[in-house]
């Protein structure tokens, strides 16, 4: 993939995440909807915006930073991280479903629940991008 093309494409996702934050603060504050809702969307969606929207732009005129991405944008590391995160999502499904199954014999709370899964979640992400990576 052309370098300059990925950057642009990148660019133009992560202001769409900025927008996102900036009108679900705007939802939040202004029209006071959902205040506490829309308060962590922001929270969560305007830093990774900005910050990803500073880094393609910054990588632009830094061939340090240009030749990271041209590694990023390889074919082969394209590959690794959709299957990755393919098989990494259907383990997940599946755990949560037997975590459903089993949740009147398993007695934990939803926090409980939610906190398991994200670190299942990232557990998963991360062993399937391991073995990936040394299987392709």
């Amino acid at each position: 993939m052309n370098v300059n093309k990925y950057i642009k494409k990148q660019a133009l996702g992560y202001s769409a995440m900025l927008i996102v934050g900036l009108s679900a603060l705007f939802i939040g504050y202004i029209l006071k909807l959902e205040t506490h809702a829309m308060s962590g969307i922001a929270i969560g969606f305007i830093p990774v915006g900005i910050g990803g929207l500073v880094i393609m732009l910054y990588s632009r005129n830094n061939p340090a930073m240009y030749r990271n991405i041209e590694i990023e944008a390889d074919e082969r590391n394209m590959f690794i991280r959709d299957r990755t995160g393919a098989t990494a999502f259907w383990i997940t499904f599946w755990y949560i479903s037997a975590l459903t199954i089993l949740s009147n014999v398993v007695k934990l709370s939803q926090d409980q629940y939610g906190f398991f899964t994200l670190i299942f979640m990232i557990a998963v992400y991360f062993l399937m991008l391991f073995i990936n990576i040394s299987k392709y």
